[in-house]
Formats: C-alpha cells, structure tokens, sequence
C-alpha cells in the first residue's frame, strides 16, 4: 500500500489535533479544573494509537506517530515498544516501522456472534477445538521470539493450560518451527544470527544446519511436531496457514496436548488440521 505523502499526514494531523481540541473543551466545560490522571492519559494513548493504525491502514514509524497524535515521541516509541511486547504490534527493523498484529482483531471475537465468530480463523480454531478436544493456539512471531495471540482452551480433565500472550523460542519451539517455515531460508539464517547475537549464554547458541534440516522437514511433512521441548510432559502439533489478509505476518496453528496423547493420535491431528485449514481458509 502507497505510504501517505507530507501534505497528507501533515492535513490528517491538524485533523486529529482539531478534533482532540474540541474534545479537550468540551471535557473542561463539563469538568472544570481537573486534569487527566497520568494512568489514564496512559490508557488514552494505546486506544489513540490503535485508532491511527485504523484510519492510517498501513505501517508507521513511532517518530510518524507522535507527530501526527501529538504526542511525545519518548513516550510513543516506549508505548509501542511495549505494545509489541504483548503481541498486539510487529515491529519491522529494517524499516523501523510497526504495525497491529492479527491479535487485536482477534480481542472483541466473543462480543458480538454475528460479528466475530463468524470469521474463518475463529471458525477454524473453534473446528479443531472440538474435533480434537485439545488446546488449540493461534502465533505468530514477534520480533525474534513465536507468541500464542489467540488460545481456545481444551475442556479435558488432563489438559495443557496456555495463556494468550506465551512467548515461545523462535527456533526452539514447534509453533517457532512451523512459523520459520513460511520463510525461505535465506530468512531463517538471518534471524538466527540474530538470535545468536542476542545470546550471551555460548550453550544456548542456535546451531543454523540442524534447524535448516527442522525446518525443510516441516515443509516436506507438513506440520511440526514439538514433544516435551519447551514443556515437559506436553507438546504440539503446528502447522503453518496460508497467507491471510487479516495478517501481515505468517501465521501458524497449533494443538497443544499432554506428550502421551499426541505421540498416539500425531497423525489423526495433522490430518485434522490439514482438512480444516482446506475448508475454512480456501478462498
């Protein structure tokens, strides 16, 4: 998508700074006096920035951001940072830029049936749910790290528990696995050098061959098969979606069980995936 020209911005900005005028003088004649307590000026920006990105329909800067809400810069890139942190933005650093995650459009599916749930990536993960019985995850990556943004929990007596938000190893995970996947390798051996460079502790290095050989084997299989590697006990199932509109990132999806229940039914589960991925994402 064409990023806005100056001028554009430059009219959005006076735009915007109008209508927080006008809002500003319409809260002082109501409640003269009192000044917004800075926990709630806080809370004020998140919902300012995902307002933005709903109009502006395209990556930012943090320096494009504060300069058209009128904000401090400081104060905005440290927002965002945070912000990308919980999953909610993808922060690009080549470009310096950030933009929303599938995981907001993924808060408000339970407010209104007719409005959310009947989105195909809510459909999908809803079918597994109950084909499965298992725990089923929806991630994607967040700068050198996989994170969980939307989890439907299973409702078995012995279940794995996983909360919205878990970060996972990028290259040490099966949700990692299956996400590195969707990129070619020239990718993957960048990110590892990344990581790498990130890692002050020698043994926890990222050895590149092996995982080049894990992620060409999920390709060929079709789904990754993580057992015990980040929980003891409990593994997934993860298999990468096709390219989705709600996304701008890869996606990959999970079922998450006890190691015992998915070393019997690996199989029955990848088939499972693989047939709903068909019939609810198939344009």
């Amino acid at each position: 998508m064409k990023r806005d020209s100056v001028a554009q911005v430059a009219r959005r900005k006076a735009a915007l700074s109008s209508g927080r005028d006008i809002r500003r003088d319409a809260q002082s004649a109501e409640q003269p006096g009192r000044k917004i307590d800075s926990a709630v000026k806080s809370a004020k920006r998140v919902f300012d920035v995902l307002e933005f990105f709903e109009e502006h329909q395209n990556d930012a800067s943090a320096i494009e951001v504060a300069a058209i809400l009128n904000m401090p810069q400081s104060s905005t890139s440290a927002l965002m940072r945070t912000m990308t942190t919980m999953g909610y933005l993808h922060y690009d650093a080549s470009r310096r830029t950030y933009i929303p995650t599938a995981r907001l459009s993924m808060l408000g599916h339970w407010i209104s049936p007719a409005l959310f749930q009947k989105g195909r990536l809510i459909n999908l993960m809803e079918d597994l749910a109950a084909r499965t019985g298992e725990t089923v995850m929806v991630g994607l990556r967040n700068g050198l790290a996989a994170q969980y943004i939307h989890v439907i929990q299973a409702r078995l007596p012995m279940r794995l528990h996983v909360r919205n938000g878990t970060l996972r190893p990028l290259a040490k995970s099966g949700l990692g696995y299956a996400l590195l996947a969707s990129y070619p390798n020239k990718e993957v051996r960048r990110l590892v050098k990344l990581l790498n460079a990130c890692e002050t502790d020698s043994s926890k290095l990222v050895d590149i061959k092996p995982l080049i050989a894990e992620v060409e084997s999920v390709r060929k299989q079709g789904y990754a098969l993580s057992l015990s590697l980040v929980t003891p006990g409990a593994g997934v199932v993860a298999m990468s979606l096709p390219k989705l509109q709600e996304s701008s990132e890869p996606l990959a999806i999970c079922v998450a069980g006890l190691t015992n229940a998915l070393i019997r039914q690996e199989k029955e589960f990848a088939g499972l995936m693989a047939e709903a991925i068909r019939f609810h994402l198939s344009d």
